[in-house]
């Protein structure tokens, strides 16, 4: 080993091969650095799809919730025989305005008093469009109030 040493110093010359050495370690160094930061980015942009994904389905899971709500609000309302109906008109277009086509239609035949649906049937169909799929809730397991007359 020392003897291939000292042939390639003397063929390279000493300082050429001091040189040789220095660069060589320098672009280790420097390939090293190059492979950490690719590394990282890599980890790096990998964690931050995670979290937009993740951001995406809270605000996707949120949005489903309010437009829960603004049906059991239109409906409750509808329920409760307002004198006014302006708040009522306002929480129906706006469930026509996201609800699909079968539903929208629906909802609007029911409130109408027209069709077969009743409000607790409108609520699993709502239901089942947030839970996306089919759900072991029916209408029969849900409870209503009706109000007292005085």
């Amino acid at each position: 080993m020392e003897n291939g040493v000292n042939t390639i110093g003397t063929l390279l010359g000493w300082n050429d091969l001091g040189l040789f050495a220095l660069i060589f370690a320098a672009l280790q160094v420097i390939i090293g650095f190059w492979l950490q930061s690719r590394i990282r980015y890599s980890i790096k942009n990998e964690y931050d799809q995670k979290i937009e994904q993740l951001k995406v389905d809270l605000n996707f899971s949120i949005k489903k919730r309010e437009e829960a709500a603004l049906v059991a609000e239109l409906l409750a309302e509808w329920v409760s025989r307002p004198e006014d109906c302006k708040t009522l008109n306002k929480l129906l277009w706006e469930a026509s305005l996201w609800l699909p086509d079968e539903e929208a239609l629906e909802i609007n035949k029911l409130l109408a008093h027209e069709g077969d649906i009743t409000t607790k049937k409108m609520i699993i169909k709502v239901r089942k469009i947030i839970q996306g799929g089919e759900t072991k809730v029916t209408a029969d397991d849900l409870t209503s109030f009706a109000n007292k007359s005085a």
